[in-house]
């Protein structure tokens, strides 16, 4: 049967073009911003939505068409409102907002915040205000000293039971790499000249997963019980890290969290009792590089996840992070559907994972004087151009969805034998204002009634 012309078709059929983005005319606003990937949003009462990242706020009274400028906030005490990896959550009483952000070493050193930060501990911090985020009191520690603890921005999560869930990390282990030997760096070349492709891919430290939450307005917190998630891949030998991460409630007290690896696709979990435990992190279907995904839950019930989809074959070729995508889950995360481009350098919409093993680049340099590694020369060539752009938030509303992500691209110099970095300083990241529609291939967002008959017994 042909399809009418009418339908968009999302992977590239029919001369449909998805570079850089899939069903561009349906994009109701972009933006070039400064935030690179610390952003994140919250629709306040009156419908406005406030923006954050690092120490500034920024609001939009029209759904994300137009937004003020930046502006520094400090709290009741003076002392700069946020920093690292921000999430904002609304609170229980009307015009209450919490923001959580990590605590930095470059805070301290620029006189910015009057915290301790002894070594190896980074933590979290959460701050109240009362009147829409325009206020702040001073804020509270939310993660346990001596552990080194980061997160991911625009995580913050509150159930339907009015608990406040956040996932952060702990990174742990020494600095030295293999054998106490120097790192490779990766990168390939771009009209005939080195420019990096390496997203932690040789980081020798370990990392894994926990889960902070609160029952009281963020005013006490608490761990989960049942200890850090880690990804068990023998029952006493192999592990792998994970780390930056998002929750969702897929049900009334039932979570679903997805996490950043380097085994070619992202893992999940799932807390059947609110946050308290998880399952082990196990596999999903969704073939991603070492980049952090997003998930939420869309008014209708479906899920929607944004992540950095490549292949193994990609991410052996340095193409990690060069496909931010979404997909559609309508049936509670099992089968994934309406894989779209939100910013790509490839007309794929949709790459089948790989084995489940570590993925890297295949392009590795030791510094000179050191003997050069052995390459699969299939995974060794040259590009005509090359981008970044990962570590998206999102921002759902009744109507549309707004998501942030980083963005680089390099170009060679027209007369210069140099690379020209875009995407840095006033233009790091790109906002884009969604339709609901678009992430459904231009369609009305409806169920799949095939989903639910396809766990039921077979009928002759």
């Amino acid at each position: 049967m042909s399809m009418p012309a009418s339908w968009p078709d999302v992977n590239g059929a029919h001369g449909m073009n998805n570079v850089p983005m899939t069903l561009p005319e349906l994009m109701l606003a972009e933006h070039d911003t400064p935030f690179g990937h610390s952003s994140t949003f919250l629709e306040l009462d009156d419908g406005r939505i406030l923006h954050w990242a690092g120490h500034q706020r920024t609001h939009s009274d029209d759904g994300g068409l137009t937004w003020s400028p930046p502006e520094p906030v400090n709290d009741a005490e003076g002392r700069p409102v946020g920093g690292a990896e921000t999430s904002l959550v609304r609170l229980s009483e009307p015009g209450a907002v919490g923001l959580a952000a990590r605590i930095t070493g470059e805070q301290g050193e620029r006189g910015d915040a009057t915290w301790p930060l002894p070594p190896r501990d980074l933590y979290m911090m959460f701050w109240r205000s009362d009147d829409g985020g325009h206020t702040w009191k001073p804020p509270v520690r939310i993660s346990a000293p001596g552990t080194a603890t980061a997160g991911y921005q625009d995580t913050f999560l509150r159930t339907r039971s009015g608990r406040i869930v956040l996932p952060v990390f702990h990174t742990l282990g020494q600095k030295s790499s293999l054998n106490d030997g120097t790192r490779p760096i990766c990168g390939k070349l771009l009209d005939n000249q080195f420019v990096p492709v390496g997203a932690h891919d040789f980081d020798p430290k370990y990392s894994c997963v926990y889960v902070l939450y609160s029952d009281d307005e963020g005013r006490t917190w608490q761990r989960n019980a049942d200890g850090e998630l880690l990804i068990l891949m023998d029952w006493s030998a192999l592990y792998s890290y994970c780390n930056e991460c998002s929750v969702a409630e897929v049900s009334s007290g039932r979570l679903l969290l997805m996490m950043r690896n380097g085994l070619g696709r992202l893992f999940q979990a799932w807390s059947n009792d609110n946050g308290q435990t998880w399952t082990r992190p196990q596999a999903t279907v969704l073939a991603a590089s070492t980049g952090p995904p997003q998930i939420r839950t869309l008014p209708n019930g479906h899920l929607l996840c944004v992540w950095s989809q490549e292949s193994e074959q990609e991410i052996q070729r340095g193409y990690a992070r060069t496909r931010l995508s979404s997909a559609i889950s309508r049936n509670g995360g099992s089968v994934w559907e309406f894989f779209q481009n939100v910013h790509s350098l490839h007309e794929t919409t949709r790459v089948e994972p790989g084995p489940i093993r570590p993925v890297r680049p295949a392009e590795t340099y030791l510094p000179a004087g050191q003997p050069a590694t052995e390459r699969p020369a299939e995974h060794i060539v040259g590009v005509d151009e090359h981008t970044r752009w990962c570590y998206p938030s999102v921002l759902v509303m009744k109507d549309r969805v707004i998501i942030a992500h980083t963005y680089s691209r390099f170009d060679p110099h027209p007369t210069r034998a140099e690379l020209v970095r875009h995407g840095v300083g006033e233009n790091n990241q790109k906002l884009k204002v969604l339709p609901l529609a678009w992430f459904y291939g231009g369609r009305e967002p409806a169920d799949n009634p095939y989903l639910q008959e396809a766990y039921q017994p077979a009928k002759p």
